[in-house]
């Protein structure tokens, strides 16, 4: 009897197969729509499986376009692809969204990326959760025969902490551009301050940096998001200190990263999005970050 993993191998690949009397680069018509996987980093953290909700939009190719989407804190990772199907169906692109259990994957493995172990020392970057993303590209594009050279990621709330994280530490990443929204605290790009609240104590490095700076990163923040008593806030001295509300702090990071820019002398492609009467919703936020993503054409 074949594995499970080879029976996932089989069924995923099946997603890229020609359909006869069909276009030949047209997914096969059993495996469109909402699914899931297991999928073990062997290179990474391999006793943490990840679940990843997906959806395949009826036209996918094997050049369609891969987004991964970043849950939020409540790990609701089904919720998040279930708010995205339409974005992925208009613009018929490929939807993973891995969920990164609580149990497994705590605030400082998930959010913060599990850059430091449990005694302050940096951990391997293969142990990284940032790293999972590359290590979960390269398992879909060898499943799915996808052409894709690269990916776009998004996340909101705990979701935007993974990904300005994730390009802060990944800037050799083949991420095409990063959305990171309404994000509930930062870490500033000086050594100034100890991780999680600046990058001291980290691998990073100026060179590192100004690559990061240099990538494709839009910092998008809802105009309502500012309600300081949420109690999913986190209030610290260093937390604070960067504003009272997601939206102030948001604005913060942004002028730190561009400071940082002008101080090492970098290129900068970074940008800061305000989206009008959004609050604290991934709902409110997503059509925005979707016409980042792929901009309208006129």
């Amino acid at each position: 009897m074949k594995s499970i993993t080879h029976l996932l191998v089989a069924l995923f690949a099946a997603w890229f197969m020609c359909v006869p009397n069909a276009s030949a680069d047209r997914a096969a018509e059993l495996s469109r729509g909402s699914g899931s996987f297991q999928f073990v980093d062997q290179q990474g953290n391999r006793d943490k499986p990840l679940t990843v909700w997906t959806y395949v939009p009826a036209d996918a190719k094997r050049d369609s376009p891969i987004v991964f989407v970043m849950h939020g804190v409540r790990r609701n990772g089904r919720d998040y692809r279930d708010n995205w199907i339409e974005h992925a169906r208009k613009h018929n692109f490929l939807l993973l969204v891995p969920e990164f259990s609580e149990d497994d994957y705590p605030s400082e493995a998930y959010q913060q990326g599990n850059i430091l172990s449990e005694q302050g020392s940096p951990n391997p970057p293969a142990q990284w959760t940032f790293t999972a993303i590359e290590h979960l590209f390269d398992y879909f594009i060898q499943i799915s025969s996808s052409t894709s050279e690269g990916y776009y990621l998004y996340g909101h709330s705990a979701g935007g902490q993974f990904v300005h994280r994730f390009a802060l530490f990944m800037p050799q990443s083949r991420c095409l551009k990063a959305v990171t929204a309404n994000s509930g605290w930062y870490t500033l790009p000086t050594d100034a301050e100890e991780y999680p609240y600046g990058l001291g104590k980290t691998p990073a490095t100026s060179d590192s940096l100004k690559q990061a700076l240099k990538r494709n990163v839009v910092v998008m923040l809802g105009e309502k998001d500012t309600n300081a008593k949420d109690p999913n806030l986190r209030h610290t001295p260093q937390a604070d200190a960067q504003g009272a509300t997601r939206l102030e702090r948001g604005r913060y990071f942004f002028q730190q990263v561009r400071n940082a820019a002008e101080r090492l002398h970098a290129d900068f492609g970074w940008k800061l999005v305000i989206v009008p009467d959004a609050a604290h919703s991934d709902k409110q936020m997503s059509q925005a970050a979707v016409d980042e993503l792929f901009p309208p054409q006129h």
